[in-house]
């Protein structure tokens, strides 16, 4: 599943959106590289449970900027994947975990 995660890494952000999706304030992610490695597999998994088996692109959204003190902020990212045309919104909460790490949770 990992090697998949990596190859699909690179789909991200092929379909750009004109037009911000409801909910969402600005397109992009806070998650550096490895940060999106690391989701990547899990948010892959819950959107097939969704019914989006084999998807074209997905493009990340900011739903919320980051708050907190440095080492603690908390955000939260709408990750769209498009799968034969129709779109699988997965949000994403992050927080930091001290200065150099962090976790997040599919809601």
């Amino acid at each position: 599943m990992l090697a998949s995660a990596l190859f699909i890494a690179d789909y991200a952000n092929a379909g750009h959106s004109k037009h911000l999706p409801p909910g969402t304030i600005e397109q992009g992610s806070l998650a550096n590289h490895q940060l999106t490695q690391d989701t990547l597999s899990a948010v892959v998994n819950k959107a097939a449970t969704l019914g989006c088996q084999q998807f074209e692109f997905y493009t990340p959204y900011m739903v919320a900027m980051p708050k907190g003190q440095k080492g603690s902020r908390v955000w939260r990212e709408r990750w769209i994947f498009t799968c034969h045309g129709t779109d699988y919104p997965i949000d994403i909460r992050f927080n930091e975990v001290g200065a150099s790490a962090a976790a997040f949770q599919i809601l």
